[in-house]
This record gives structure tokens, sequence and C-alpha cells, in this order.
């Protein structure tokens, strides 16, 4: 496989991967209920209506934030892999930017 098909696969993972962390954490952050298990704690904006939300995709807070760790760590992997790839790059552009102008 070309450097520049690699490159773009991490890429692209990568992103699908950072689009995975918003999902997850946007639902830990206004769909589940802060705490151990929301009992007796109404959502946020409920209007009055009562309504408890535990689950979401019968996963709670805890496994959510468990799928959103794992996510976080495959990302960090995957920039240090992408970090590798262009370590050329960033080598020419500080390079560049610390020689002094003569």
């Amino acid at each position: 496989m070309k450097r520049s098909s690699v490159n773009f696969v991490i890429d692209l993972v990568s992103f699908v991967d950072l689009l995975g962390l918003v999902f997850t954490g946007s639902i830990m952050k206004w769909v589940l209920l802060p705490g151990t298990g929301g009992i007796g704690r109404e959502l946020r904006g409920g209007g009055g209506r009562g309504v408890e939300v535990e689950e979401f995709w019968r996963l709670g807070r805890h496994d959510w934030g468990a799928v959103h760790f794992w996510l976080a760590v495959v990302f960090v992997a995957l920039m240090a892999v992408h970090i590798v790839l262009h370590w050329a790059w960033i080598k020419g552009y500080v390079k560049s930017h610390t020689q002094r102008k003569r």
C-alpha cells in the first residue's frame, strides 16, 4: 500500500473515531443522568415531566464511559501513528522556522 493511501486510511479512521468520541461524550453530557443511578433525579429541561434516563441503547452511563475511554485510547494511538508518518515533514517545518535568516 502506498504511503499516501496509508495516510488517508489513518486520517479517515481518526476522523470516524473522533466522531465517536463526540457522540459518546454528548450522550454522557446531555442524555444520561449524572451520578450512580439517577434515582429520584429528573432530566434537566424535562419541563416537569419527571423523565428519568438511566440507559441509552441498553448501556448505562458507566458503560458509555468505558466506550468513550477506549475510543480515546484508539484516537491517541492513531495520532501517534499520524505523527510518525509525518515526521519528515515535521522536522523540515521546524528546521525551516528555527534557522537564522542569512
